[in-house]
């Protein structure tokens, strides 16, 4: 027994190191909840997209206060307490750094991860004491589904979470209609099945997904308490009451998510004239996502897809050899519901006065036709409805199936401990794999990269001099040094406070979070700040006419010695000072500028560069400032297989004149 808790152990321990990894799966991984409740809770700089600032935003706040909001207050009350012990600077307007902001989310999405392996464990342990479930566990805990996509802060894993709770909730009901006493407790009946109409509800306002995967959990439920009243376990007016105070929860629930939301995105307001006391309308989310993606068009413009993929390509990314397990006791469990009915019809044409003692004993026909486990059959339908719904829509994409998870874990629970040595082989090596491809250098650069421009560009306050050039270009130098101040031979030369601005250009790579930065909105706060320009769409030329618009500073002569010394131009949008002014003032009063570009070490940079002419100089250049390794762009993975070691890296370039 010591030897699998053991493995157990070790793989907690994975999932721990892959939810601290860099690796990117998705830009929707921070831009459809962190960036909003970052920017909302520690009052930094975030990307507020189309689904939250259009005029019917499809996104609800409460479920992304949840499961991404919940970590960053948390890390709000630590920064508290290490001010309060004297850890930490006094200062309320001191940020978390990037590491603690990413790494807060990451770690809180791995302890909620747990919740599944829970809910798993008392399913089978409630329906069928003293199973033996560790090949579940295993199974469940060697997902690289549960390991790297849920230690994400997805909606789709938060609602998989919730659909695990819907599980261990459907198997409570059958447990309380099942047992011998007559009628069964009623709250061990009436709160899991409101808590069910509470989850399913919030699930859906989560990801409009989760619908399909939760409608099977709602319908077993319910049919178990009319079949209860049928038989008399319970009595019709109980079975309605329950159903009536199920009903009454999932509406006061939508009710309140409506309210919150139609508060924060503000088309509801406090008014004194008012009748209530309230003006406006209510904004439901939920309508306003089936609006938009009933629209062909709108789905258009996310890509198209087959109906087929989620079944041909999604299930197998995610599930592997566990989708072939699934397929085969979906498979099995139909020709077993055809013998039984076959059977049960044959006995009872052959005589029908046993009708009644064949309904009375479902086992009465041998071990083909046992007795039903809801709780398994809502984990199949729950698998299959949900798959097949979402197969319907044009757009897929894999993450929408992660909550068939806990689903397909239960629907093949039984057949785990039967598995042979050759699929476990097989099962770990898949997900090895595909743990190291998404968990370890899928797009791995993108966050260290916006560490290292947190650290070196995100600044109160610099220590800049002004940089004296041969070609008269007003430039000035800025470090970060103990007292704050430029290491200038004469402090006399030091400027006070230039305002001063970093432009990231990011081509061929995915969105950098802004929120990691974690510059504040108040930019009158910073001296040094960050915006950042995604490229999206462009070719090598017009990037190229990007780049010589931009801001140019002068090529350092020597990089690695200027790499903690950042030149800085004067902007050219800045506001001449008169001429009355000194120098020195006028570079006080104006914003100076350089741009970086961040591009993948696999992109042809020959491209992005003007063509070379010995009769005239370049306009600009492009010199190495920071590299990052791993760094896999899936866009060129025929350059990086070609060359792993020299192309699988995300670079940081100054863009700078002679």
């Amino acid at each position: 027994m010591r030897r699998p808790r053991t493995l157990y152990a070790a793989l907690l321990a994975m999932r721990v190191l892959l939810a601290l990894s860099p690796s990117y799966i998705h830009p929707d991984e921070f831009f459809q909840a962190p960036e909003v409740a970052a920017s909302d809770i520690l009052g930094v700089d975030g990307v507020r997209t189309w689904e939250f600032t259009g005029a019917d935003p499809i996104r609800s706040i409460v479920p992304i206060y949840g499961y991404s909001g919940t970590p960053f207050i948390l890390l709000r009350a630590v920064c508290a307490v290490l001010r309060l012990t004297g850890l930490m600077k006094a200062d309320a307007a001191q940020q978390p750094s990037t590491l603690a902001v990413f790494w807060a989310q990451r770690l809180f999405m791995a302890c909620v991860s747990l919740v599944v392996d829970w809910c798993v464990c008392r399913v089978i342990a409630r329906r069928y004491p003293g199973a033996r479930m560790l090949p579940t566990v295993l199974v469940l805990a060697s997902s690289h589904c549960l390991m790297v996509f849920h230690t994400r802060p997805f909606g789709n894993a938060a609602a998989s979470v919730l659909l695990a709770l819907g599980f261990d909730l459907v198997s409570q009901i059958e447990c309380a209609l099942a047992q011998q006493q007559r009628p069964p407790p009623l709250l061990r009946l009436r709160q899991p099945f409101c808590l069910l109409a509470a989850v399913g509800v919030v699930g859906v306002f989560s990801h409009v997904t989760f619908a399909p995967f939760f409608l099977p959990l709602a319908l077993v439920a319910g049919t178990m308490v009319v079949f209860s009243a049928c038989r008399g376990t319970v009595t019709v007016a109980h079975a309605l009451v329950t159903l009536a105070l199920g009903t009454g929860c999932a509406a006061l629930t939508a009710l309140g998510l409506v309210l919150a939301d139609s508060v924060y995105y503000g088309t509801l307001r406090y008014d004194s004239r008012a009748v209530f006391g309230v003006a406006g309308t209510l904004t439901c989310t939920v309508v306003n996502n089936l609006r938009y993606n009933s629209d062909a068009a709108n789905l258009a413009a996310h890509g198209l897809h087959a109906r087929y993929m989620h079944l041909a390509v999604s299930m197998p990314l995610l599930f592997g050899p566990l989708y072939l397990l699934a397929v085969a006791k979906l498979w099995a469990s139909v020709k077993r519901i055809s013998r039984c009915f076959c059977t049960s019809t044959a006995t009872t044409s052959a005589n029908p006065s046993s009708s009644s003692s064949s309904s009375a004993s479902p086992r009465s026909n041998g071990s083909v036709c046992e007795a039903v486990d809801f709780t398994m059959l809502s984990a199949c339908l729950s698998v299959v409805v949900g798959v097949l719904a979402l197969s319907l829509a044009r757009h897929q994409e894999p993450r929408f199936l992660l909550p068939a998870l806990p689903g397909i874990i239960l629907f093949t629970w039984r057949w785990h401990r039967l598995l042979p040595a050759y699929f476990w082989q097989l099962w770990a090596v898949y997900n090895l794999a595909v743990a190291g491809i998404f968990g370890g250098v899928h797009q791995a650069g993108v966050v260290p990269v916006v560490k290292y421009l947190a650290d070196t560009s995100v600044a109160r306050e610099l220590g800049c001099v002004p940089l004296n050039l041969p070609s008269g270009g007003d430039n000035v130098v800025c470090a970060h040094t103990a007292n704050g101040r430029g290491s200038a031979s004469d402090d006399s030369l030091a400027l006070a406070f230039p305002r001063l601005k970093t432009n990231v250009l990011l081509y061929a790579t995915y969105l950098a979070p802004r929120h990691l930065l974690v510059q504040n909105r108040h930019h009158r706060q910073l001296q040094a700040r960050v915006a950042m320009t995604d490229l999206v769409s462009m070719d090598g030329g017009q990037v190229q006419a990007v780049l010589r618009a931009s801001v140019l500073v002068r090529c350092p002569a020597d990089t690695a010695a200027d790499a903690q010394r950042m030149v800085f131009a004067r902007s050219s949008s800045s506001s001449s000072s008169p001429s009355t002014q000194d120098a020195t003032t006028r570079r006080e009063a104006a914003e100076y500028e350089r741009t970086l570009l961040v591009v993948p070490a696999s992109t042809d940079l020959s491209s992005l560069l003007p063509a070379n002419h010995s009769s005239s100089p370049s306009p600009f250049e492009l010199q190495l400032l920071y590299s990052h390794a791993p760094h896999v762009n899936f866009d060129h993975i025929q350059t990086v297989l070609n060359g792993p070691f020299s192309a699988a890296r995300l670079d940081v370039y100054l863009v700078c004149g002679g």
